[in-house]
């Protein structure tokens, strides 16, 4: 049995997830359906490719990840099918599956069998009538060559990835969890190879004015000040210790910072 995951900005409030289920059962009553987040900030699509990122590899072969965080909705943009690793992902083409759409091994497919739609023209809530529908028939056993045509065209968001010049990185914030810690873009890997090659020994993060030196193994090590610290999702976070790192330094979303190398 398949297991079809969503991860989407529509929020608890509304009808829009359970129309989403309720659509997907209709059409294949014995497929799972998880949530893993239903609550990325509106139209953020760096939250929603970072929530993507780091999940997908926890679920079992076969998941379909329904990925709906989409400012375009309505529009000409395409929607992608796109698989990676036994994986399955459905989701605009607007950059959301970037970090997916960087593998090596992915294919990439747009989905243009309006047959599998519940509306064939235009709608304003896609996720129900075309993206949800699709991910039922691939659970169900629906050959997804039938649904979709290959394409090496598809949208990628460079302001996922941070900027490497030779004394600094510059990154933005991607993630703002509910207990205030921010998370950048910027990866450990790529922090301590760059200060290693740099020549220097320590690194600051310079955001909004404000320098941020002290780097901390866990939330525990930290006191009243804001800190760095590597999240065990592998990248770099804004913390402090049973506090809000956001409030204290008011942060937002997609806000750029730089990494200093000395």
């Amino acid at each position: 049995m398949k297991t079809i995951a969503l991860i989407t900005d529509f929020g608890t409030k509304d009808y829009f997830v359970g129309a989403l289920k309720g659509v997907i059962k209709k059409i294949n009553p014995e497929v799972e359906i998880l949530d893993i987040s239903n609550d990325i900030p509106s139209y953020n699509i760096l939250s929603a490719s970072f929530v993507i990122e780091k999940s997908f590899n926890y679920f079992p072969a076969e998941t379909i990840f329904l990925v709906v965080v989409d400012p375009g909705v309505g529009s000409e943009r395409k929607i992608l099918l796109v698989t990676y690793n036994n994986y399955y992902f459905i989701a605009p083409d607007n950059g959301v599956l970037t970090p997916i759409l960087y593998k090596k091994d992915k294919i990439v497919r747009i989905i243009d069998n309006k047959k599998y739609f519940l509306i064939k023209g235009y709608s304003t809530f896609e996720a129900r009538d075309k993206m949800a529908p699709v991910a039922a028939y691939i659970s169900a056993g629906v050959d997804i060559k039938e649904i979709t045509t290959k394409t090496s065209e598809y949208v990628l968001n460079s302001d996922y990835f941070p900027k490497k010049s030779i004394d600094s990185i510059e990154g933005r914030i991607i993630y703002i969890d509910k207990f205030g810690n921010i998370i950048t873009n910027l990866t450990e890997d790529l922090l301590f190879d760059a200060l290693k090659k740099s020549g220097f020994s320590k690194f600051m993060l310079e955001i909004d004015r404000r320098e941020i030196k002290t780097f901390k193994r866990s939330y525990s090590d930290g006191f009243e000040e804001p800190f760095m610290l590597i999240g065990s999702h592998g990248n770099l976070e804004i913390a402090m210790n049973k506090n809000s790192a956001a409030n204290s330094i008011n942060a937002n979303l997609n806000q750029k910072f730089i990494i200093k190398f000395y």
